[in-house]
């Protein structure tokens, strides 16, 4: 069955499963530094929605040739360097706004386990984006506090909850190396 990626063509047998079809497919985009954008199988397109077990256990003579389209990584994180910064932006203010409650009332928001998640999301994001960049030191020491932000969270100390956030956390977050 013909395999192929970008401009790059190789046939494999048609008694494999799709799912190891498709590892070698983003092996070898990513050994390139590219990343899988597009997919169809059999002429199909398909989304990461329809990648479900049963589909990747399917033989690949069940679904036929696959045909898969490659971005560079570098130019997939520069174009979303733009939603990167807003993104921060965002988790900035909310996280300025837990500042006055974690000080005052001493009670926790229950926003705060949320923007935890994000903040988890936010430094994937910068992850990827900075494999092998200078600024990956910035994103050690940021990694550093989010760990004692959640040593903070639970103990239930507000106060500190508050002062890592306001006085390491927001300005790890106003330095980003995508903020304009």
């Amino acid at each position: 069955m013909r395999i192929t990626l970008d401009h790059d063509q190789w046939d494999v047998s048609d008694d494999q499963p799709v799912s190891e079809v498709l590892t070698q497919v983003s092996d070898r985009a990513h050994a390139q530094h590219r990343l899988v954008t597009s997919l169809k199988l059999g002429g199909h397109p398909i989304t990461d929605r329809d990648l479900q077990p049963i589909l990747l256990r399917k033989l690949l003579k069940e679904v036929g040739p696959i045909d898969a389209c490659s971005q560079n990584i570098l130019e997939i994180m520069t174009d979303a360097a733009p939603a990167i910064t807003r993104f921060a932006s965002t988790l900035k203010t909310e996280a300025q706004g837990f500042l006055t409650p974690l000080r005052m009332s001493g009670i926790i928001p229950s926003a705060l386990d949320r923007w935890f998640g994000q903040l988890a999301d936010y430094v994937e994001l910068l992850q990827a984006a900075g494999q092998g960049s200078p600024a990956s030191g910035d994103l050690q020491a940021l990694s550093s506090w989010i760990q004692e932000l959640l040593d903070a969270r639970s103990i239930q100390d507000p106060v500190r909850l508050a002062d890592i956030l306001e006085f390491e956390v927001l300005p790890q977050l106003a330095s980003s190396p995508h903020e304009s």
